[in-house]
């Protein structure tokens, strides 16, 4: 496996894995603790991990270790890029997509995760203590001893912060598709595009064996306290707790959505009427109703990655997994 490095049409570098389609497992079983598995995204934060990737790996041979780079062009790609590596422990240069892909990889297994944050939003880092300082000290975290958290599991994948229904995933669609401005303020310019075009959707959310029907501009089922790009969307959420945290903003007008989307950088909009909180171990969210009838209120996504979508009369269902990644020197 090695790493390969093409000329974009558009005069961009590119990078890719000259690796076959089928990665052996039997390799990934005999797993090397001498050196770590590098992942870097070249999309993340208008390729921030591309332009820092020379200054990690002198940090790491300044540290005296390893690496096995694994740079990928794809989720595909990355998936099978650390699935097939031997190292014990993986770092991450991205945002909250490629950590989620790698944690989808390292979930209920004894390997590490490393988190060096270069993303748009990088709410998992922000939850886990692992934005501040320079890349030294980041370099450093991601080597240190892990601690372990919560994943939220039963849908498609693995979710480390949140899986979301409604406007949000209209606003992180269109977010990811904008080319400027970088940042958490393209989430602030998506949702202002998208506000006119928001209808509430009619769901049965059930917490635990209880079950309720309600009309709801947002769902938000978290493990961590942030999405959007520093959104504090579910204070005190903690992805150590065993349970999930719930944010519903309910049938508000596009008026009402906004002020309680301008409160949330502080944790305000709990205190807005059309907001509600909640906490279970398993939820599940089923869709009643598509106002529009184009299929796009099932629309979910986890950790700013799209997902299965819910059908018309269907349902997901997810719960709290105790303990099943462990994270490099993440705090909580």
């Amino acid at each position: 496996m090695s790493l390969i490095r093409g000329e974009a049409t558009d005069g961009r570098h590119s990078w890719g894995l000259a690796m076959g389609d089928d990665v052996s497992m039997a390799e990934a079983t005999n797993r090397d603790s001498g050196k770590v598995a590098l992942l870097a995204n070249p999309a993340a934060h208008s390729g921030t991990a591309t332009r820092d990737l020379d200054k990690v790996l002198a940090v790491l041979h300044e540290r005296d270790t390893g690496v096995d780079l694994l740079a990928a062009g794809s989720a595909d790609e990355s998936i099978r890029a650390v699935a097939g590596s031997t190292a014990e422990r993986v770092l991450v240069m991205g945002g909250d997509g490629t950590v989620h892909l790698a944690a989808s990889v390292l979930a209920d297994t004894d390997r590490i995760l490393g988190i060096l944050p270069c993303g748009t939003g990088d709410d998992a880092a922000r939850a886990l203590g692992l934005l501040d300082g320079d890349l030294a000290l980041r370099v450093d975290r991601a080597l240190s001893e892990p601690v372990s958290i919560n994943l939220i599991t039963g849908a498609e994948r693995p979710v480390v912060t949140s899986l979301i229904a409604g406007f949000p995933v209209a606003v992180n669609s269109r977010a990811n598709a904008m080319r400027f401005p970088r940042g958490a303020s393209r989430y602030t310019i998506a949702t202002l595009l998208e506000i006119p075009r928001m209808v509430p959707t009619t769901y049965r959310l059930t917490l635990d064996g209880a079950a309720v029907d309600l009309t709801a501009a947002v769902v938000v089922i978290a493990n961590t306290a942030w999405f959007g790009g520093g959104m504090e969307i579910c204070p005190g959420a903690e992805p150590t707790d065993g349970l999930m945290d719930i944010c519903v903003v309910g049938d508000v007008s596009r008026i009402e959505l906004l002020q309680s989307f301008r409160m949330v950088d502080t944790g305000a909009h709990v205190n807005h009427p059309g907001v509600s909180m909640f906490r279970a171990a398993e939820v599940s969210l089923e869709l009643l109703e598509d106002p529009r009838g184009t299929g796009a209120a099932g629309d979910l996504r986890a950790d700013g990655e799209a997902m299965e979508p819910i059908p018309p009369g269907g349902r997901t269902t997810v719960r709290a997994d105790k303990a099943s990644l462990l994270v490099a020197g993440a705090s909580t």
